[in-house]
């Protein structure tokens, strides 16, 4: 049974582990006829080396750490303020109209593009970059949110009022009903904040995965550069996994 379960668990990586392994064998036999230096395409062993030398030296583990901080704090920020007001749209006619130009406006304009405006706010500071990841990861949680309460089921709001439903049980109603696509919402906005933080931390940072990334481009150490780029990818990955897990617990109904 145990070893049912242990190939269960590792047949949803098999197609990876070939990619993997065929590219070590592109990158040491077929790369250096085009590429005698090897500094093009390194093979994933070499990656997999100098990610072991900088967490020995607990240098990957401080990049990673304040990009995570960054990402998480102003996601929290963003969640706080965009996630209600999201529901509040979605269930006022009034605020839906007099927020959807504010939304529609703002909302286009990639975060890259406040960088130069936030380096004049808060200065290469650690709030300048909760401020992009903010400002970045707030209107999918604000749309989710909206069309969370918007796509509820007209029968049963219908079935509570005729209930005796009062305004309290009503929100909490179509707080209920709207939880799948407000975590969709949060899924895509984490997401996209580690999308944002990377290019943020390439212009406006000394820590990050962005900044290792960057320094590892200027000293041509590029299985550096693949170790911050898929550091990005193995944590993106743990965190959905996590968020699915936090989904089936809270709406099992889904």
């Amino acid at each position: 049974m145990e070893r049912i379960d242990l190939v269960g668990r590792v047949r949803p990586f098999l197609l990876l582990g070939f990619l993997i392994i065929l590219w070590e064998l592109f990158s040491r036999f077929v790369v250096p006829h085009y590429d005698p230096s090897g500094l093009s395409l390194p093979p994933p062993s070499a990656g997999i080396a100098d990610a072991i030398n900088l967490m020995k030296q607990g240098y990957l583990h401080q990049h990673v750490i304040a990009s995570a901080r960054r990402v998480y704090l102003g996601f929290a920020l963003a969640a706080v303020i965009g996630i209600p007001i999201g529901i509040l749209m979605g269930m006022f006619d009034l605020a839906r109209r007099q927020l959807n130009p504010v939304v529609g406006i703002l909302r286009p304009i990639p975060p890259v593009a406040w960088i130069p405006i936030t380096l004049l706010w808060f200065g290469v500071t650690d709030k300048q970059q909760y401020f992009i990841i903010f400002i970045g990861t707030i209107f999918p949680l604000i749309l989710h949110a909206v069309a969370g309460v918007r796509t509820v089921d007209p029968v049963l709001i219908r079935a509570a009022r005729s209930l005796g439903a009062d305004s309290g049980a009503m929100f909490r109603l179509l707080l209920t009903a709207s939880l799948p696509m407000i975590f969709l919402g949060i899924r895509i906005a984490l997401g996209l904040g580690w999308f944002i933080i990377v290019a943020s931390e390439m212009v406006s940072a000394s820590t990050g995965l962005g900044f290792l990334i960057t320094e590892a481009r200027t000293a041509m150490l590029t299985e550096r550069m693949y170790v911050g780029m898929f550091a990005i990818g193995f944590i993106g990955y743990a965190q959905d996994r996590l968020l699915v897990w936090l989904e089936r617990k809270i709406i099992p109904w889904k």
